[in-house]
């Protein structure tokens, strides 16, 4: 049985898709990594796979998505979201081309 924040992280990376679409309907590529909400519930982490100018959009509108976040994740506080990009995907494509540089 999952813990109560695991099913916070999970509620929270289910219901941001549906906030953050409509709060920025031009958004063309976006996705969710990860969420980790901190044990008090203050403050979490939010894990995207998306453009620069897609993620500035989002920070640009955090409190926005805090607020609108709320409605879909009953808690007694929405926590203070931090974006943050996950560029694991770099590594991924730096090892591509070390590949290909092997070959060659």
């Amino acid at each position: 049985m999952k813990s109560k924040i695991e099913q916070v992280n999970i509620g929270i990376k289910k219901a941001l898709p549906k906030v953050i679409y409509p709060l920025i309907p031009d958004l063309q590529e976006l996705e969710i990594v990860d969420v980790l909400i901190d044990p008090s519930y203050d403050h979490g982490r939010v894990w995207l796979k998306t453009s620069v100018e897609s993620f500035n959009e989002i920070k640009s509108k955090r409190v926005d998505i805090q607020n609108q976040l709320s409605r879909f994740v009953k808690l007694r506080k929405t926590p203070k979201l931090t974006f943050i990009i996950d560029d694991r995907y770099l590594d991924h494509i730096d090892n591509l081309f070390n590949k290909i540089e092997d070959e060659n």
